[in-house]
C-alpha cells in the first residue's frame, strides 16, 4: 500500500574536538583547583570557570544523538535541510550504507538509519518550497522521538543488463519478460526479516510500513514493480546512543547487515 511518511543521503556538533577535549578539561580542572588551593579565586572567576567546565561537558555530550530535540536543535536541523546542498549531503552521509554485495533476488540496495535530528533534516530537504520552520516543529512533536530505519529493496529487473562483448556469439532474441507485478506481488518484502540490534539484543519494533516502487511508464511499456521501501520505526527510549546493527535476512536465509555508531551522529 502507498505510504506517506513524515519520518523517513560528519555530523553537526558544538565546535570542540575530541582530541582537544581532554587537554581542555585537564586545564580547566587544574586552573580551577589552583584558584581554590591558593585562596585567590574571586567569585566572578569561579563563575567563569564553572561555566567553562559546563561548556566542556556539553561538548562531550554533543557526540550522542539528541532526544528530545530542544528548540535550538530543531531550528538548526530545519535550516540544514533547507540548504539542501553539499553540507546537507555530508551531514546525512554517515546515516546511509550502500550495499555493494552481489545482486540478490531481490537485491538489498540501501540501509539507512535516521535519528530524531536527522529526520527533521531529511524531511526539510525534501520540502524546500513553502515548508516552514513551524511546520517542521509541529510535525516533529506529532511523531515524537523515534529512530527510523529505511531499507531499499530492488528487484533484479530494475538493474540494466550488461552489454555482451563483441567476441560473444549473439544470443537468441529473448521472449518479452512478464511484468514484475505478475512475478512478485507488492508484499514480496514480507518474505524478508528485519532486525535492529544493540549488543546482540533485538530492539522491539514499534511500527513497520512499506511503499512499492514502480518504474516510470513510457508510450511502449507500462509501469512495473521495481522494488519496495520498508521503514522500521523505534521508540528512541529503546535505542541507546551506541553501536547499532541493522540485519536483513533474505528469503534464502542470507543475512546482510549494516553497522551504525550512534555515538558519532547527531
Amino acid at each position: 500500500m502507498p505510504l506517506v511518511i513524515n519520518a523517513s543521503k560528519g555530523a553537526y556538533n558544538i565546535a570542540c574536538r575530541r582530541s582537544a577535549h581532554g587537554a581542555m578539561q585537564d586545564s580547566a580542572h587544574l586552573n580551577f583547583g589552583e584558584e581554590f588551593v591558593t585562596g585567590t579565586a574571586k567569585l566572578p572567576t569561579a563563575r567563569i570557570l564553572l561555566a567553562f567546565a559546563l561548556c566542556i561537558t556539553h561538548c562531550g555530550a554533543a557526540s550522542a544523538y539528541e532526544a528530545p530535540l530542544p528548540p535550538a536543535a530543531l531550528h538548526e536541523a530545519y535550516i540544514l535541510g533547507q540548504r539542501n546542498d553539499q553540507s546537507t549531503a555530508t551531514f546525512l552521509n554517515p546515516y546511509l550504507k550502500q550495499i555493494t554485495e552481489g545482486a540478490q533476488v531481490p537485491h538489498i540496495a540501501e540501509i539507512q538509519i535516521l535519528t530524531p535530528f536527522a529526520q527533521v533534516v531529511d524531511l526539510s530537504r525534501r520540502f524546500t518550497s513553502g515548508y516552514t520552520e513551524e511546520q517542521a516543529a509541529r510535525e516533529y512533536h506529532q511523531r515524537g522521538d523515534t529512530v527510523v530505519v529505511r531499507i531499499l529493496l530492488m528487484l533484479p529487473a530494475a538493474y540494466p543488463k550488461p552489454e555482451p562483448s563483441p567476441a560473444e556469439a549473439p544470443a537468441p532474441a529473448p521472449q518479452p519478460p512478464a511484468p514484475n507485478t505478475a512475478l512478485q506481488p507488492e508484499n514480496f518484502w514480507q518474505n524478508f526479516r528485519f532486525d535492529t540490534k544493540q549488543h546482540g539484543k533485538t530492539i522491539p519494533t514499534r511500527f513497520i510500513r512499506n511503499k512499492p516502487i514502480y518504474s516510470t511508464p513510457t508510450k511502449d511499456t507500462p509501469a512495473v514493480l521495481d522494488g519496495a521501501t520498508v521503514w522500521l520505526e523505534y521508540d528512541s527510549k529503546d535505542v541507546a546512543s551506541d553501536e547499532t546493527v541493522v540485519e536483513v535476512t533474505t528469503p534464502d536465509s542470507k543475512t546482510i547487515d549494516a553497522t551504525f555508531d550512534l555515538k558519532k551522529v547527531r
